[in-house]
């Protein structure tokens, strides 16, 4: 039973993929709060590394994870988190980093294509792995960066690195979840448009926990793979989770309204 180490644990996403993994799992937690080591990812990375000794995964979830933190907060705890764990991870002699990225990497596509009907079935744009990188703010670039030292830490010390391009993962494990559905000042959407793209950009938790799992049970020594729920809107490919880790959403918002 592989040890893994979980970082941003008491988050919306850690604290569920932690439940998950517990039940065959060792699992360690790490953040600034109700967790084994109260570790603060940004400044601390003696004490990343003691937490990650003994382990063979490291699943990264603490981060900034608004995009429209500004560029301190990124830089801090973004950038300079990151390269600590990475760092941590080197040094405590970690198998395989699990950095979850985010669509935002990518996110100017989507701005740029913004027409009322781009949130609907058969709109034609499509990104994957060889997507060029298109942040769309300061977070965007902050997960660039991850992807970057991923590759860096993949190609010069050989540890496995998977970047996991997350769409939306709400609260409420559903789409349809009006806590999700604020508006940004950078894409100016109507309500039924944000409803719209939580219905194309969804994935649950069972998924992610299971992609987590798939990447644990390979040995694949860089990729970046999009998390987006089986949602026929969706604009994010799926395939490279397929051929990589066997890895498809079974959760999807088809049954839902405005995705028939």
């Amino acid at each position: 039973m592989a040890k893994v180490c979980v970082t941003g644990s008491a988050g919306n996403i850690g604290k569920r993929l932690v439940e998950d993994l517990r039940r065959d799992h060792d699992v360690v937690t790490v953040d600034v709060r109700d967790a084994d080591h109260i570790v603060d990812v940004g400044v601390d990375l003696d004490g990343l590394q003691r937490a990650f000794t003994g382990c063979e995964n490291v699943v990264h979830l603490a981060a900034p994870s608004d995009n429209e933190d500004p560029w301190e907060i990124v830089f801090r705890d973004g950038i300079g988190g990151t390269y600590n764990a990475f760092e941590a991870a080197r040094r405590a002699g970690v198998k395989r980093m699990i950095y979850p990225s985010s669509n935002h990497a990518v996110g100017e596509y989507e701005v740029d294509a913004q027409k009322p009907d781009f949130y609907l079935p058969g709109f034609g744009l499509t990104l994957d792995d060889q997507s060029a990188v298109r942040p769309d703010g300061y977070y965007g670039i902050g997960k660039v960066f991850g992807e970057a030292m991923g590759r860096f830490y993949s190609d010069r010390y050989g540890m496995q690195v998977a970047c996991l391009r997350i769409c939306s993962i709400t609260n409420a494990d559903k789409p349809i979840d009006p806590t999700a559905r604020r508006p940004w000042a950078y894409l100016p959407l109507t309500d039924e448009q944000r409803a719209l793209r939580l219905l194309a950009m969804w994935c649950s938790h069972r998924d992610f926990a299971r992609l987590v799992r798939a990447i644990m049970d390979r040995d694949v020594r860089f990729a970046i793979v999009n998390v987006v729920g089986n949602n026929p809107t969706r604009w994010f490919d799926l395939e490279r989770g397929r051929a990589l880790y066997g890895w498809w959403p079974i959760d999807g918002s088809a049954e839902l309204k405005g995705c028939d």
